[in-house]
């Protein structure tokens, strides 16, 4: 029985929680996070699934941290049908920083090519990369069904300035110690950054000198989103950012105004 659950959406520190739940002797959790039992691994069954954990010593929380369970309603009805009675949590960021850092996420990898300024040319690019963000429906269903009071959001701009007193919220939150201290406190996880081969570093290197920088991609990473697909995006999430403020009782209107750190 899984007592938690982080649902995501990916790049909002959800590897970040993970660790510092993970770390805590209270919590039993797998040895890495993103089972998708509830979404892409379902059908493998619930056998599948609990031999992903060790056994629980003593009075310990079981936990599960899948980044991709907030875009799913399926996902969360099974989630519900597991464990009527378990905790949530996810994570609130600014969803067109949110989407600008996956991209870079899979970017560095080499896994794709195009710019971020494209990611509207196709439904599948737009569905990849912005729509995850787009949580505010999936977060009115989680309250009306298990309540606020069963919910933690954590918030990525919070987080960002000063990660101890969320990170303590959240034991407090789960009924642990929250005296606990993780290593991973003060780490930076998962952070989207440009490409990191050798042959980018190279190029970068050889290239730098020249003023020509395209070549590993860092260039183009921290001149960040053109201010005119910006401004685009800031229409097209206007009505997201609106729901999430009267969702969760707080303004994040500032959101299509600036940036935030990736």
């Amino acid at each position: 029985m899984i007592d938690f659950f982080y649902l995501g959406p990916p790049k909002t520190a959800s590897t970040w929680v993970f660790e510092c739940l993970k770390e805590h002797p209270e919590i039993r959790a797998t040895d890495h996070s993103e089972t998708n039992y509830f979404d892409i691994n379902f059908y493998k069954g619930e056998d599948w699934y609990s031999n992903l954990y060790s056994a629980p010593q003593g009075e310990q929380l079981t936990i599960d941290c899948t980044p991709t369970y907030i875009n799913s309603i399926q996902s969360l009805e099974r989630i519900l049908a597991h464990n009527p009675n378990a905790k949530f949590s996810f994570g609130v960021r600014n969803p067109i920083e949110r989407a600008f850092s996956g991209y870079w996420h899979v970017r560095r990898l080499g896994h794709i090519n195009y710019k971020f300024e494209d990611i509207l040319d196709t439904y599948v690019w737009f569905r990849a990369w912005v729509e995850p963000g787009l949580i505010s429906n999936h977060v009115a269903w989680l309250t009306k069904h298990v309540g606020a009071e069963n919910i933690i959001p954590i918030y990525f701009d919070d987080l960002q300035k000063n990660p101890e007193p969320i990170l303590k919220n959240l034991y407090e939150f789960l009924k642990i110690d929250p005296s606990f201290t993780p290593e991973t406190l003060t780490k930076k996880v998962n952070v989207a950054r440009p490409q990191n081969t050798l042959l980018a570093r190279i190029g970068h290197k050889c290239f730098e000198k020249t003023g020509f920088k395209a070549l590993s991609g860092k260039k183009e990473y921290l001149e960040g989103i053109p201010p005119a697909f910006r401004q685009e995006l800031n229409k097209l999430c206007t009505p997201e950012i609106e729901a999430l403020s009267t969702l969760l009782d707080r303004d994040f209107t500032h959101w299509t105004k600036g940036t935030d750190s990736l």
